[in-house]
């Protein structure tokens, strides 16, 4: 058909799955990382977020703001427990020696504090939650996006 197409960014994710469990980390060079987890659409969640951001936060002088949906692997020790296999499960899921790696879907909302060249970002990281551990990660993983996009091109 023309004009239509089937193709989905995340064939296999449980993007399309409805309301779950989801981690909302913001970081804010000022002030650091928070976390909560939310029940929700991960898709809505985003959308919903990056709304109230370019309404109360984002500076059209600064020009940036982008959204990006990508994967990202943890590690977690063989064996798994029941209730950890069936939450990992719905995830692309692959053994490695003596480890299970777990690739799971995550958005970055990401755009500069301030509308000056260098300015630090602000980022807002949605992914499904998984445990504490994992909860932690993604706080860093949040700050180390921000530090990177508030490198001068080179």
């Amino acid at each position: 058909m023309r004009g239509r197409s089937n193709h989905k960014a995340f064939p296999s994710s449980p993007f399309e799955e409805g309301a779950m469990r989801l981690v909302l980390v913001k970081y804010d060079p000022e002030t650091g990382a928070n976390a909560v987890v939310i029940k929700g659409d991960m898709n809505e969640v985003v959308r919903q977020k990056a709304i109230a951001a370019l309404k109360d936060e984002w500076k059209p002088e600064s020009k940036d703001f982008m959204i990006m949906g990508d994967f990202v692997e943890f590690e977690y020790e063989l064996p798994l427990t029941p209730e950890q296999y069936e939450a990992l499960s719905k995830y692309d899921m692959r053994k490695e020696g003596k480890v299970a790696v777990v690739k799971v879907p995550y958005f970055v909302i990401t755009f500069p504090k301030y509308a000056y060249q260098g300015s630090p970002y602000v980022v807002y990281l949605v992914a499904p939650y998984l445990d504490e551990e994992k909860l932690e990660e993604l706080k860093e993983m949040a700050e180390q996006v921000s530090e990177e996009a508030s490198k001068p091109p080179e």
